[in-house]
């Protein structure tokens, strides 16, 4: 059976996914996907996107050190990827913490991998030696994911968010950029 991402008509050539900088056209999907993951339990315990005003001023103040990807395909975007400055105190400068969510029609068809590889790309470049992430720790797809591209489970936070009146675990997660530590 072929995925979404390669089905295509035999002897034409078969539409390639792109990634690409998010656009404030791109706001609407972004929060649709961003609604998927809230729904569905899986990857988010906040719901940062609310107005439509809100949501395309967050797409809008996401570039150079702080990118904010999209995925699409044939002018569909089917998923989105983002770094955001790491909130400690004091911030540490060089660590960027990751959100990553993909349409529920096309997770578990390579759009997280090249979404996770060129977000781990755009870090690198931008000078961030560490990449960090959350999920609920029942998120096996998000666990695997991690796996495939490099990132490493360091801990787990037990009954850190409530969801749907019961209590869930969240996995924490690292992706270090050796080159550019100093």
């Amino acid at each position: 059976m072929s995925s979404p991402l390669t089905m295509g008509i035999p002897g034409k050539a078969r539409p390639q996914l792109q990634v690409r900088a998010a656009e404030e056209r791109d706001a609407r999907d972004i929060a649709r996907i961003y609604l998927q993951a809230i729904q569905d339990h899986l990857a988010t315990f906040e719901n940062f996107l609310g107005t439509p005003e809100e949501r395309t001023r967050w797409v809008m103040e996401h570039s150079g050190k702080y990118p904010l990807l999209v995925a699409e395909l044939n002018g569909r975007v089917l998923g989105w990827t983002s770094l955001s400055p790491y909130q400690v105190r004091p911030r540490i400068e060089g660590i960027a913490e990751l959100l990553i969510y993909i349409d529920r029609d096309y997770r578990r068809h390579g759009v997280g991998r090249e979404l996770m590889r060129a977000i781990q790309s755009a870090g690198r470049k931008e000078g961030h030696f560490k990449l960090i992430g959350r999920f609920v720790a029942h998120n096996d797809a998000g666990r695997t994911l991690c796996r495939m591209t490099g990132w490493r489970e360091v801990g787990v936070h037990e009954k850190h968010t409530r969801l749907e009146g019961g209590w869930h675990d969240v996995v924490v997660v690292e992706f270090v950029i050796t080159e550019n530590l100093k």
